[in-house]
């Protein structure tokens, strides 16, 4: 349908270049992909966004005008288009087209059946070589008048919606360098039930891409011993997932660890009964010890970050700082996918003394704790209501948890986080059903109790975690931080 207003015609939204997102691997071969990107430049949809991958060309890959993003050592196939569907997932695109350097569209809007199919993923594909030399390694098993299905899958051109990205990730690490990682990554699509093949291919793709592959024109860039040992070990991979449906999420993101502490200081401190400055000096120690990490604070008015850490202002909340942090760290979490390991600290009193992250486990929350127990007069004094009362009672005797450390899987951390902001809403919410009858509780230590606990045996704590609590460093020779 064509739309006119006021005399100008609108194509449908689906035809908007502006989402459409064309990643282009290369690895050693200059004068393909020159012709290649020369190709992509006459046909490349306005407001379409082009970049190329380098994976460690030797000398380094050149394009003018054109984003190149590169690794300075060639990590393979796998890290090479997971690093594509990063960069156009990060730059807002929809529409994901991955090409080898080595094919190239041939045809005006090349792009539109795929973005118009249903499919949330396709392949250009190929039954056979053209020439008289044939593979006989695939066949057709369906067709129609918009789509051809096949056995198997070529990888020359690969389109993804990022919602089937988002759903199931990226290619595997699994499979090492490559070589099985595309069809590995279309068969979870289809088992996770997006796709209506797990190998389809728009019809007539041959007037819109060309392949020098299909074409016996190149030469490969990975010598035929590497290739056939990829292959050896990545098949049975590839096969035993293939008959089981696996469906399984691959992280596609460059993954990295983070040290996380907030200064919020636009509410008075519920312990100290009075406004903390938004100083950056607080928390100077804590950003120069964090190491093989990020270091992040979270700051509703600080101006400036401590030196080797990055600021990210929040909103000032009207809610005691002992809650609206967990909240902020949250959704800082949700925001950020990017991160595997994550610790949460108190600033102005932690230090980091070791390195965790080659000895934390997944699966396991690592939570800091003190040398006393739930008895303790302070949090009998300092929590109200029923829900916090019956805890206190049950586990009078357990050892009493401390909300400065917590550490974990970037999943776990953000349930963590988002357990203690329900509770404290749910607290909020009893309080105005009574009639303000119980006071609020300000504090965060019996809501982090509660959370942990409902982790069982997943949680850790101890001298490996941290120091003795108010010991001036008890431990210091073992533990990964200093807690006051």
């Amino acid at each position: 349908m064509q739309v006119t207003i006021d005399g100008v015609p609108y194509a449908p939204a689906c035809n908007s270049g502006s989402r459409v997102g064309i990643a282009i691997t290369t690895h050693n071969r200059p004068a393909v992909l020159a012709k290649t990107i020369e190709q992509h430049l006459k046909y490349l949809t306005a407001g379409a966004k082009l970049i190329v991958i380098d994976d460690g060309s030797v000398p380094a890959a050149t394009a003018a005008g054109i984003e190149i993003i590169r690794h300075e050592k060639s990590l393979g196939i796998v890290a090479s288009k997971n690093r594509s569907l990063e960069a156009l997932i990060d730059a807002g695109c929809e529409h994901l087209f991955l090409w080898d350097d080595d094919a190239y569209p041939i045809s005006d809007n090349w792009h539109v059946p795929y973005v118009e199919s249903p499919e949330p993923h396709l392949a250009y594909q190929f039954l056979d070589l053209a020439g008289a030399k044939k593979l006989n390694d695939m066949a057709v098993l369906y067709r129609d008048e918009q789509h051809i299905a096949y056995t198997g899958q070529r990888g020359v051109m690969l389109y993804y919606h990022r919602s089937a990205i988002e759903k199931v990730g990226g290619f595997d690490t699994v499979y090492g360098r490559g070589m099985y990682e595309h069809p590995d990554l279309a068969l979870r699509i289809h088992n996770a039930g997006l796709t209506t093949w797990a190998n389809a291919d728009v019809a007539g793709s041959e007037a819109l891409i060309y392949s020098l592959d299909e074409h016996e024109a190149v030469n490969r860039t990975v010598a035929q011993p590497d290739r056939e040992a990829l292959v050896r070990k990545n098949v049975t991979i590839f096969n035993a997932r293939r008959d089981s449906g696996y469906a399984g999420y691959a992280e596609f993101r460059r993954q990295h660890d983070v040290v996380i502490t907030s200064l919020l200081t636009g509410q008075p401190d519920p312990q100290r009964g009075a406004v903390i400055k938004p100083d950056a000096s607080l928390l100077s120690t804590w950003a120069s010890s964090i190491r093989g990490a990020d270091a992040v604070v979270l700051a509703d008015q600080l101006s400036n970050a401590p030196a080797g850490a990055a600021l990210v202002s929040v909103p000032a909340l009207q809610m005691s700082p002992y809650f609206a942090r967990w909240l902020h760290i949250y959704q800082y979490l949700r925001a950020h996918p990017e991160y595997r390991f994550v610790w949460c600290t108190d600033g102005t009193d932690v230090e980091m003394l070791h390195e965790p992250w080659a000895e934390m486990e997944p699966g396991k929350i690592y939570v800091g704790s003190e040398p006393k127990t739930y008895s303790d007069q302070w949090m009998h004094q300092n929590h109200h209501g029923k829900g916090y009362a019956d805890f206190l009672s049950e586990h009078r005797n357990s050892p009493l948890l401390n909300a400065g450390l917590l550490g974990g899987c970037r999943a776990d951390v953000m349930d963590f986080a988002h357990q203690i902001v329900r509770l404290h809403y749910l607290s909020e919410s009893h309080r105005f059903w009574d009639k303000g009858k119980t006071p609020a509780t300000p504090f965060d230590m019996g809501a982090f109790g509660i959370v942990a606990k409902s982790f069982g045996d997943r949680i850790v704590t101890g001298p490996k975690v941290h120091t003795i609590f108010k010991s001036d460093g008890i431990g210091k020779e073992f533990a990964w931080y200093r807690h006051k």
